[in-house]
């Protein structure tokens, strides 16, 4: 089994392993081998031990063996007690991924605060491979989940993922290694217990090479996701995307190197329910044109471009402010706008532009509505055209504030100013903010 481990580290280049880690010791038979063997071979190591608080008694068992196990091998250990059910309540998610995500938080924080330790070993191995390829695959996942696990991902590694369950077993025997069993684990209401207790021993019998064979196909896999990422990043590079993608490139591309894009656009996965979805907008919507999807987001037809938005700013916003001296909070709108004073609004607000102008009678601002018209360049133009000259998409039309008085509209932030409104006689000094997290203009 040790030359399977040495495999892995040559192969997936882990070397920092043996210069300073932390391993995820759980106590099970997996982090129990991997312990043995990095206490014999890495200069500084870490074991972190995290009861998650689900199995009571059981749990504070294996939290004092992790302990005392750490003693006899002269390792350092660190314990942690998360409660695991309240998080996930609190978050409406599932345990496993709560649990998962609090451990990598502990592991990073540590890794963050201490320079000896050079990555995060986890104890996954073939059958956890074969069990996540099989799950991913009965969810109809693509080709990055039936990959399965990566032996490698940023600063985590699995030297144990050539190596089969009854491999590690059968080591622990030969070198009196001694482990603890999650009672859990043996049950088979929950989908990967069932996986691994009924599904893989059948498919096993098929092929007796199975685990390895889910490793072959893991590694083919990669190889073409980093090709087709590849491409997709030359063309993100060739054409500076950042936040949205010219309409005409995004359709003409094949739908592996669309979606790919779609994805860095969102920096979010999406199923292929959400990915079809924005294909079929960008290919036969109309500008203007949206769809909302999961994570309160939403995936928007422009005049040329696509992109995504949060869902929220698609949210029609009407007022009608009237402006007094000082400093108007347009909440709806997250905007202040400052009438003839040199008041100053909170420092999360930012000043985009400054005017001085000739108004008639009271002012106030509102926002669009059907209809509008501005005077400008001795025209009278409709709003709808003034936002299309000046390329503003639809859904930030709503939110930019229309400051007017009683003969209409005088003034659109960083846009138009009515004709005869900025002359000698201008007295009102207008400065408009906005939240610097919330830019619309």
């Amino acid at each position: 089994m040790e030359n399977k481990i040495e495999r892995a580290i040559k192969q997936y280049e882990m070397d920092a392993i043996f210069d300073g880690a932390i391993i995820g010791f759980s106590g099970g038979a997996d982090s129990s081998a991997i312990l043995h063997y990095l206490s014999k071979r890495t200069k500084k190591l870490l074991a972190v031990h995290i009861n998650h608080m689900i199995r009571g008694e059981e749990a504070l068992r294996d939290e004092f063996f992790c302990k005392n196990m750490c003693k006899k091998y002269g390792v350092k250990f660190l314990s942690y007690r998360v409660d695991i059910p309240l998080l996930a309540e609190e978050r409406k998610q599932g345990l496993e991924e709560t649990a998962r995500e609090e451990r990598y938080k502990i592991f990073n924080k540590i890794i963050s605060q201490n320079g000896d330790y050079k990555c995060i070993v986890t104890a996954h191995n073939a059958n956890d491979n074969a069990e996540t390829v099989i799950f991913n695959l009965s969810r109809g996942s693509g080709a990055r989940g039936i990959a399965g696990i990566k032996p490698v991902i940023n600063n985590i590694v699995r030297p144990l993922i050539y190596c089969s369950k009854e491999e590690i077993l059968e080591y622990c025997k030969e070198n009196s290694i001694s482990y603890v069993n999650d009672s859990t684990n043996l049950d088979t209401d929950y989908t990967r217990n069932y996986i691994r207790h009924e599904v893989v021993p059948m498919l096993e019998k098929i092929n007796p090479s199975f685990l390895d064979s889910c490793i072959r196909m893991g590694e083919l896999l990669r190889d073409d996701e980093k090709y087709l990422q590849s491409v997709c990043d030359k063309i993100i590079e060739e054409n500076r995307i950042k936040t949205r993608i010219n309409t005409e490139l995004f359709i003409s591309q094949e739908r592996p190197i669309a979606s790919r894009l779609l994805m860095h656009l969102c920096k979010e996965t999406l199923d292929r329910k959400a990915i079809d979805a924005c294909l079929k907008l960008a290919k036969y919507g109309k500008v203007g044109q949206y769809i909302n999807l999961p994570n309160k987001l939403s995936f928007k037809k422009e005049r040329g471009y696509v992109k995504f938005v949060k869902t929220e700013l698609l949210t029609k916003t009407k007022y009608n402010i009237t402006l007094k001296e000082g400093l108007n909070y347009i909440e709806q709108i997250n905007m202040v706008i400052s009438l003839n004073s040199d008041m100053l609004p909170e420092t999360k607000y930012e000043l985009v532009e400054t005017v001085k102008l000739k108004s008639e009678g009271k002012l106030y601002v509102r926002s669009k509505a059907d209809g509008d018209k501005m005077i400008q360049g001795k025209m009278t133009k409709k709003l709808k055209t003034i936002f299309c000259d000046k390329h503003i998409p639809s859904h930030h039309r709503d939110k930019i504030p229309l400051v007017c008085d009683d003969k209409g509209i005088l003034y659109i932030p960083t846009i138009a100013v009515r004709d005869g409104a900025n002359g000698k006689n201008a007295e009102a000094l207008i400065k408009i903010y906005q939240k610097v997290d919330n830019q619309i203009i």
